[in-house]
């Protein structure tokens, strides 16, 4: 039998939620203005509902665990804990950059993806992953935190088609970068939590709630 497997994020100012359940995921996503703790719940009640599931018929929890957020990062994760202390259930931790780039492999195929994640109102992450051959891991990753017009300066530099995500593109005009391919991922999807947990075969599992350690900030 196949699992039945609960995937949320919020750490990024967005609620995200899915549920695979018998070899289909539902997803939702929705924009929470850094109101998290608002909707993560109820839109986990949703999805379970939908997909005619009990809380006791989940086997695995997946999550994210940040770099983003502050408040969103603490939420997912204390709704993790609850429920994998209450369901005595395995809880999964990934990082968002890693989802995002499950994300943009997933949709373009490209194994160079630059994330730009914004540090603050003048820094951005920047952020180079190259995929390895089997498509699974990191073979490579670069990061640096520089100012908007260094990071504007560095992308003129890249000779290559790389796919960029992230949080703050808009701050960059895509007009001027003819190799660089700019997509609208800007945050986690929980079905792609899903996809990334499915791909790797030596998930680290942690059954003890307390053992995430969160991300919030590189």
């Amino acid at each position: 039998m196949s699992e039945t497997i609960l995937a949320f994020d919020s750490s990024m100012s967005n609620c995200s939620v899915a549920v695979l359940h018998k070899n289909n995921v539902y997803s939702k996503n929705k924009i929470c203005n850094k109101n998290q703790t608002k909707y993560i719940l109820p839109m986990i009640k949703q999805a379970l509902e939908i997909n005619s599931l009990n809380l006791n018929e989940i086997s695995v929890i997946i999550i994210s665990k940040g770099p983003g957020d502050f408040i969103g990062i603490r939420t997912t994760i204390a709704v993790a804990q609850g429920l994998t202390l209450g369901l005595d259930i395995p809880i999964i931790a990934f990082s968002t950059i890693s989802i995002m780039v499950e994300q943009a492999w997933k949709k373009f195929k490209k194994n160079k993806i630059l994330i730009l994640l914004k540090k603050n109102n003048t820094q951005v992450c920047f952020i180079q992953y190259v995929k390895n051959k089997e498509h699974l891991g990191i073979d490579k990753k670069y990061v640096q935190i520089l100012a908007i017009e260094e990071t504007a300066k560095k992308l003129l530099t890249l000779n290559d088609s790389w796919i960029i995500i992230g949080n703050c593109l808009s701050l960059f005009s895509k007009n001027i970068y003819k190799n660089l391919i700019f997509t609208n991922i800007s945050f986690p999807q929980s079905k792609f939590i899903i996809s990334l947990y499915l791909s790797y075969k030596n998930c680290q599992k942690h059954n003890l709630f307390h053992n995430i350690s969160p991300i919030y900030s590189l």
